[in-house]
């Protein structure tokens, strides 16, 4: 075989496993999501009415794109707090940080989150990660960040 048609082969391949890959990585993320999140946003991020915003199917929108997925690692991180909207819904609340999370749970939960809000194999979520982490944020101010979207 060709070395070209070799490493075209090895490429097809490698691409016929993202699906998979990006799902595992997602399930992973419900588990996380289930064990760190769902005190406040419910195991399927419906949210709590007067507690916690829903995060399933209302961050479409805000999730779309490599800010997206700056925002969302951003709140991972560092948090949030303030007042915001979520589906006519006002809450004005904390979420702590949750930086103590190495990046492969903060990855896993951000695969999640995507896929719960129609962006499965939503790409950037490493960098957006690592630069969320470089920086010093308070939650007041990635709330900004939520109203620049």
């Amino acid at each position: 075989m060709k070395p070209s048609l070799l490493i075209a082969a090895a490429g097809a391949a490698l691409l016929a496993n993202l699906p998979a890959a990006a799902a595992d990585l997602a399930a992973q993320g419900k588990d996380l999501f289930a064990a760190n999140c769902a005190a406040c946003h419910n195991a399927d991020a419906s949210g709590i009415a007067g507690v916690a915003p829903p995060l399933a199917n209302a961050l479409r929108e805000r999730l779309r794109g490599p800010a997206g997925q700056a925002y969302l690692a951003n709140v991972l991180v560092h948090g949030l707090a303030g007042p915001i909207e979520s589906q006519g819904q006002s809450f004005n609340g904390v979420m702590p940080p949750f930086a103590a999370l190495p990046d492969t749970s903060l990855l896993a939960v951000m695969a999640w989150l995507n896929a719960q809000n129609g962006q499965p194999g939503s790409v950037g979520g490493a960098e957006a990660l690592a630069a969320a982490r470089a920086e010093r944020k308070t939650p007041g101010a990635v709330r900004k960040l939520r109203e620049a979207r």
